[in-house]
């Protein structure tokens, strides 16, 4: 994987393996599946949608009403354009190269951070860095948890360089 500025500044331009690309159209597809058929008590949904009043049910109630709609169909729409971009035809061993304007690119980011929260709740990582339960991780997810991890750290670094 290789990200780098866009030509003129504006933008990443990602390239990808082939593989690289079918796994982040399939954890694009998890993503979604947790979005639209997670249980209430998923602990990863509760990550992606925290509870804005914990300790008020009423506004909690309330706050859901007015919100999680439109929270969700973001957040379906973020892995939705990423699993459109990453769309690798069975059989293809090439590269994929993937262009984003800054807009396309904060909403890339927006879906690595949701990747990246539920895999973490999957995993065991209570905050960064930090294993809760280190017996149950599962090292396929541990390596997506990072791999992502690096992805949006490279991504951040063309949309926002630190200036030395």
């Amino acid at each position: 994987m290789i990200v780098a500025g866009r030509s003129g500044g504006e933008g990443v331009r990602i390239v990808l393996e082939a593989e690289e690309a079918m796994l982040l159209s399939e954890l694009a597809d998890q993503v979604d599946s947790v979005l639209l058929l997670g249980e209430a008590d998923d602990p990863a949904l509760g990550r992606l949608l925290p509870n804005a009043y914990p300790d008020d049910a009423s506004s909690s109630r309330e706050f859901a009403r007015y919100t999680r709609d439109s929270l969700v169909d973001g957040k379906r729409q973020a892995a939705q354009r990423v699993r459109d971009a990453t769309a690798v035809e069975d059989g293809d061993d090439t590269v994929v190269q993937i262009e984003l304007d800054q807009s396309e690119a904060w909403g890339w980011l927006t879906f690595l951070t949701d990747l990246r929260l539920i895999l973490a709740e999957r995993v065991g990582v209570v905050e960064e860095g930090e294993d809760g339960a280190d017996e149950t991780r599962d090292d396929y997810l541990r390596a997506a948890y990072e791999w992502a991890g690096f992805v949006q750290g490279s991504m951040l670094e063309v949309l926002d360089p630190i200036d030395s």
